[in-house]
């Protein structure tokens, strides 16, 4: 019997220092070219019971599910039933007409300018409700768009329902069984579905949670029927590791078709976006990387593929507020692979006094308010009612995520006064945000 990879150790570590045994945990998976570098669950899938992790127990994968919707449209373009250009409105003729055109390719590249309904009011009275596809819809159809179609990026989970209503719509199957029958089947991912069902038992499967060690609680209900096609599958590390390595090799779509697929969209003023069809297009030391997260009450997980080097992190989690420690997890876990791991950036000295200078309250220019205070020489970032992030110093104006190292603050000054700063996230389009107090 061979002996381990000398990698194994530094991701054993990782792992369960972030993981803690009594705690909701992760499954997690690394492959490259094809050998199983590390498997393993961690942590609880049950407090209630009591019950260990496995990496064979599925997981609601959130936005993991993108990737596959994307996958099933494009499938049906390669086989003729519809067109990247073909219209909304031409193959859904109920969802009301704009100034200008919606195509496919908005809806999967998420330029669409379709509002998200995860933002309408109306929508948060009813999500614990079971609804139909054609209610789900009725939501967020009549309200007005923020933008032309492909004019500018926002993440939708509007588009894409309405790609699992146009894959109904073109193959006369519903979704469930449009996936089942030409994705999941015949891979042999048997622990894969869309189980709109209310209550339906899905065997082993892992529990979600919210909160913090002191306090861990049950994550909110939401009915699955409006993740959808959006977020509503449910899968392992095992089956997720079928699916990419049938994207790759060939088996659900061609070559010329997959690099379409990850390739990022760009604007009419050449901006990147740096989202293809259903993936998000990044890097890791330098190497090209096809990614997605996903976060919904209870979950929060994170898929890397490193196409040129044959490497797949997965990191599933079932605890919601461990998405940044996920993805920085799965990518350190990559970086491994690649044999060039990630170092921790180096803290630049400044004083409380230096750093009281950067706190106030910034506006991005769709109005989200953030806000910038510093704490016994902490510098703090939050968004009105969500979750607070500290921020550690590389210079006297750049500033790092040391839960996201590669995601970066670089603060703008004018006449000794801070007036903003550039936002770039490891993954993508840049935000430049205005001080306003």
């Amino acid at each position: 019997m061979s002996p381990p990879d000398p990698i194994v150790h530094p991701i054993e570590q990782m792992v369960v220092n972030a993981y803690p045994s009594t705690a909701p945990g992760a499954a997690l998976l690394l492959v490259r070219q094809g050998e199983v570098l590390y498997r393993r669950g961690i942590g609880l899938a049950n407090l209630e019971h009591q019950v260990p992790m496995s990496p064979d127990m599925p997981f609601c994968l959130a936005s993991l599910t993108k990737p596959v919707t994307a996958t099933a449209v494009l499938m049906l373009v390669e086989a003729g039933r519809l067109a990247l250009t073909d219209s909304l409105t031409h193959l859904l003729p109920d969802y009301p007409s704009g100034k200008s055109p919606i195509t496919v390719e908005h809806l999967l590249t998420h330029t669409s300018g379709i509002p998200e309904f995860s933002e309408i009011p109306e929508w948060w009275a009813v999500h614990r409700q079971d609804v139909s596809l054609d209610q789900l819809i009725d939501l967020f159809k009549d309200h007005p768009h923020p933008f032309a179609p492909g004019t500018q990026w926002s993440y939708c989970n509007s588009g894409y329902i309405l790609l699992g209503a146009i894959i109904e719509k073109v193959s006369g199957k519903s979704y469930r069984d449009f996936l089942a029958d030409h994705i999941f089947s015949p891979l042999g991912m048997v622990h894969t579905c869309y189980e709109p069902t209310p209550g339906r038992v899905i065997p082993h499967m892992v529990s979600g949670y919210t909160g913090t060690p002191d306090a861990y609680l049950h994550a909110e209900l939401f009915s699955n029927s409006h993740f959808y096609a959006a977020g509503g599958l449910v899968s392992t590390v095992d089956d997720l590791a079928r699916f990419c390595t049938a994207l790759r090799s060939g088996k659900l779509l061609k070559a010329e078709t997959l690099r379409r697929m990850w390739t990022p969209a760009r604007l009419p003023d050449g901006a990147q976006t740096r989202y293809g069809c259903g993936w998000w297009v990044s890097t890791c030391r330098g190497r090209p990387v096809m990614e997605h997260y996903g976060i919904r009450p209870g979950y929060a997980n994170q898929l890397l593929v490193l196409p040129d080097d044959d490497i797949l992190a997965i990191v599933l989690s079932n605890n919601d507020g461990k998405l940044n420690q996920t993805e920085q997890l799965a990518v350190e876990m990559a970086a491994l692979a690649l044999r060039n791991p990630y170092q921790p950036p180096a803290r630049f000295p400044l004083s409380s006094t230096a750093l009281s200078h950067f706190a106030g309250t910034y506006t991005t220019s769709e109005g989200k308010v953030l806000t910038v205070g510093e704490e016994v020489g902490q510098l703090m970032l939050q968004a009105t009612s969500e979750e607070r992030f500290a921020l550690q110093p590389l210079s006297p104006l750049e500033f790092f995520f040391p839960e996201s190292p590669e995601s970066r603050l670089l603060f703008s000054r004018a006449e000794d006064r801070v007036t903003g700063f550039l936002w770039t996230p490891r993954r993508g389009m840049p935000l430049h945000v205005r001080r306003t107090e």
